[in-house]
């Protein structure tokens, strides 16, 4: 085959670099595995917690959570030894291939103990010393983040909780209240608003059905066997080697070795592209869309020109909307994405002349990239989600299945378009076992109103207000309603980060000061717990009986319990249980059973794929193991005993490439369209969608004339173009003249293990910067850095890079935001505390095309995160 170098070169200094951090981790890895911390509880005996005694250690080895939402969903077990958590490792119960691998855990699992026996843990309930039932100047509100603590008893903690419930409850209803994440006691005591963001996959939340593709895309690429079957692979805004840690990198590894050649299209050339020795293309955030209108130009321009680019007998068979002969029955518009290509409409042909201004590739580039989509290489199109969690990024996810469609790339062997994200990451098909679910009461939410989070924080401030109610959950949009909502008094905040991972954070923090109540469930003193009044002390995971997570299509989870609660930390259904009789309820309305009959529920409904073709019982379960367990259940037969099951660790799927459990996405659809259609409206992949168009259009935000029902560039309320003062590129810069977004970053899953002190001595979260724009400012690896936007400062230590573009800044998102209430200054660089609330189009969460400045810092330096104190409550 023909080899086509797109690549832009990254220097060996930079590589340099990278490697250090890599070395440095893996050693981390290895101290991690050799020492741990001990808890001051006893470890007792539990009937469900079987696990097998390893008489050269003297301790027991337990099958342990990892549990946050990383992307990995890896094994940890860790050995109790006389009460205490001695030894920490990963997967061992095999032996190691690429046929059947191991699922190791990364630098974050192995860093587990520190969260769960932390010397920052919050053992017991806390009360705000200047907070008050009642209301009003009782609340004290404006000292939220910055009063003293003081230890209250659960009794107390319940009885000023169901108090202040019931008083807002009694004046305002479920409007009163706010959560995020409403867990089945809140929709019993009292419902309230929910907060909806476009969040991790930004525009791919909104109407994925309606232009044919999976739910945000994702179950549609191929197994992992078929990827050594692609020449090409391109890993579109895509990084599984710090998003999904674990075993995606490694499947990614085995098709290098098989001679695939990587493409890595990002603005910074990172682990994974480094991990695989990709080619690089580096376009500006926010900026995709013209990009990828110029790779479009040049495949019909190639095509036009040589031949053999485009695969027209795949657009004509399987897509609508691409050209005037293939428009869906239902259009509004006479035009098309072709036509828009070539500059019919508006006389711009979408050249990558035309291009390179905007994005930043070189046109030669461009025209190479669209090469490697021609339809005669095998080439798989995956992408992650930093690309679509921006300005003006509606339209992306129907361009880049125009770009699959273009090249043919889908439903065959080597060819693949679609998500590459999660556990699942390099690994798609229909699951070979899955983890069951436990019985548990349907409960409703009362309220039925979605705010936009970050216009919801403006909504509190301002007393109520008017707004459009387009969602109440994650990505189930639908057509407005106007609402109007009166006072919100209370925050509820149960397994969300909601204060530190959202936008608009600066006025989040002044919404949780304005509001009577804020009760937090919190296991350490995280943003959402420093604004809020009574912190209930929770436990983490491994203090709980247990549970069954599936973790890929290959392997489930079954984690048990290993230590007993610490201090006096109780689970989320004890502290429900616990509200529920506060406030006079039934709590049986919420949890009927116990936790280890909920255990054993999903153990008992775990199910493996059988050789009839349908999901069968995965784990044998006899008389004896129901009354050993104390549950209600019924026997049944399967491939494991339950004692195995638990003991084990959970159960893999054992692989081999000719085993016919392999999976091609769309085969079905390309085989047989008309036995087989998509979820669009015409049954086919619709780059002209008027559903999709028409429900964005709905709901009205500022600049939706600027969309079509096809894929557009449209300049987006905050981006590349706000760098300059009059928005016109080339022209003066402004006085925001970078782009800035927030990669995420090793050292935490979103926010979680933020507190680590492994982990920030490993990772110490500095700002990324181009080191021509470092130069020019003066500011040297290391240097304290002040990072400005419209709303907001922070500071960050400088990690001078030549593999991230010019113009672009990187603050990694997650860290626990630490604002000096004199200066306003953040210390600890939160992401979200630099971003304001701009939307448009269908609402989009804009965090990675936001306009920053940087200079060096004239204050005291930075000192290195790992020696400042952790967030220690001695009450």
């Amino acid at each position: 085959m023909d080899v086509f170098d797109v690549g832009m070169p990254a220097t060996n200094l930079s590589r340099r670099q990278f490697m250090k951090g890599s070395m440095a981790v893996a050693a981390s890895a290895a101290a991690l595995s050799a020492f741990g911390c001990a808890p001051s509880t006893e470890v007792k005996e539990d009937k469900s917690t079987a696990a097998a005694v390893n008489p050269e250690e003297g301790g027991t080895w337990v099958p342990a959570a990892c549990w946050h939402n990383c992307g990995g969903r890896c094994v940890n077990k860790v050995m109790v030894k006389e009460g205490s958590v001695v030894r920490q490792k990963t997967d061992d119960s095999h032996e190691d291939s690429p046929e059947y691998p191991q699922q190791r855990g990364c630098v974050r699992g192995k860093a587990q103990q520190q969260q769960c026996f932390g010397a920052d843990r919050i053992l017991y309930p806390l009360k705000r010393k200047g907070w008050q039932p009642g209301g009003g100047e009782n609340a004290n509100g404006s000292m939220r983040g910055k009063d003293e603590w003081e230890r209250i008893s659960w009794d107390e903690a319940i009885e000023l909780s169901c108090q202040e419930i019931k008083r807002i409850s009694d004046e305002y209803g479920p409007t009163g209240f706010y959560c995020k994440s409403p867990d089945a006691a809140i929709n019993v005591m009292c419902g309230c608003v929910r907060g909806w963001d476009t969040t991790s996959h930004g525009t791919y939340t909104l109407g994925c059905d309606m232009i044919g593709l999976p739910p945000t895309d994702t179950g549609k690429a191929n197994d992992r066997f078929d990827l050594p079957n692609a020449e090409y692979i391109i890993m579109y805004s895509s990084n599984p080697t710090w998003s999904a840690a674990g075993t995606p990198t490694y499947y990614f590894i085995q098709a290098k070795e098989a001679g695939t050649k990587f493409v890595s299209v990002d603005p910074l050339y990172n682990a994974s592209a480094q991990m695989l020795d990709a080619d690089w293309i580096p376009v500006r955030n926010g900026t995709d869309m013209a990009f990828m209108l110029a790779t479009a130009y040049e495949m019909l321009r190639l095509d036009e020109e040589e031949g053999d680019i485009v695969d027209w007998e795949f657009l004509d068979k399987y897509t609508v909307g691409f050209d005037a002969d293939h428009m869906p029955a239902d259009a509004k518009l006479n035009e098309n994405l072709k036509d828009y290509v070539l500059g019919t409409y508006d006389g711009t042909p979408k050249t990558p002349a035309w291009a390179e201004p905007i994005c930043g590739v070189p046109p030669e580039q461009v025209t190479e990239f669209a090469r490697i989509l021609g339809k005669n290489n095998k080439t798989m199109l995956l992408h992650n989600y930093g690309m679509v969690r921006c300005n003006g990024a509606e339209m992306i996810p129907q361009m880049l299945m125009a770009l699959g469609a273009m090249g043919g790339h889908m439903g065959k062997s080597g060819h693949a378009c679609g998500g590459n994200y999660h556990a699942n990451c390099g690994n798609y098909g229909p699951n070979l076992v899955s983890a069951g679910n436990a019985k548990k009461p349907k409960t409703t939410n009362p309220c039925s109103t979605g705010v936009r989070q970050p216009q919801l924080y403006d909504i509190i401030l301002a007393g109520g207000g008017e707004f459009y109610d387009v969602s109440n959950s994650y990505g189930s949009f639908h057509e407005p309603i106007p609402t109007t909502l009166g006072p919100i008094k209370g925050i509820f905040h149960v397994t969300d980060a909601t204060l530190q991972t959202s936008l608009h954070q600066k006025a989040g923090i002044e919404a949780h000061r304005a509001v009577d109540f804020v009760l937090t469930r919190a296991q350490f003193m995280t943003t959402n717990a420093l604004y809020s009044d009574i912190i209930l002390p929770v436990t983490t995971e491994w203090e709980r009986p247990g549970s069954v997570t599936t973790c890929n299509r290959e392997f489930v989870y079954c984690y048990s319990k290993v230590t007993d609660p610490l201090g006096e930390a109780k689970t989320d259904q004890e502290i429900g249980i616990l509200l529920l009789e506060g406030m006079g309820m039934d709590p049986k309305l919420a949890f009927d059973t116990s936790e280890t009959q909920q255990f054993f529920e999903q153990i008992a409904g775990s199910t493996i794929m059988g050789d009839s073709g349908e999901m069968e019982p995965l784990v044998t379960i006899t008389d004896a193991d129901i009354k050993e367990w104390g549950v209600e259940g019924e026997p049944q037969e399967g491939v494991i005993s339950l004692a195995d099951f638990v003991a084990n660790g959970g159960y893999q799927y054992k692989r081999t490439p000719d085993d016919g459990q392999g999976f091609i996405g769309y085969e079905d659809f390309v085989t047989d369209p008309e036995a087989n259609p998509l979820s669009s409206a015409s049954g086919k992949l619709e780059i002209y969608c008027q559903a999709r168009y028409d429900l964005m259009a709905s709901f009205e935000y500022d600049g939706i004339e600027q969309y079509k029902p096809y894929p557009t560039y449209v300049v987006p309320c905050v981006g590349f173009e706000s760098t300059f003062k009059d928005g016109k590129i080339d022209g003066e810069k402004g006085d925001y003249p970078y782009v800035m977004y927030n990669p995420h970053y090793l050292r935490r899953s979103h926010t979680v293990f933020d507190n680590c002190p492994w982990l920030r001595e490993t990772w110490a979260n500095p700002v990324f910067l181009n080191r021509q724009d470092a130069e020019q400012k003066g500011v040297k690896d290391g240097d304290t850095v002040l990072i400005s936007t419209p709303v907001g400062k922070g500071l960050r230590t400088a990690a001078v890079l030549d593999v991230l573009m010019p113009g672009i800044v990187g603050v990694p998102h997650g860290a626990w935001v630490d604002v000096d209430e004199k200066t306003g200054i953040d210390r600890a660089g939160s992401d979200n505390y630099l971003i304001g609330a701009e939307y448009g189009g269908m609402g989009v969460s804009g965090y990675n095309n936001q306009i920053c400045t940087f200079e060096k810092y004239d204050g005291d330096a930075l000192e290195p995160d790992c020696d400042l104190p952790q967030r220690i409550v001695s009450a």
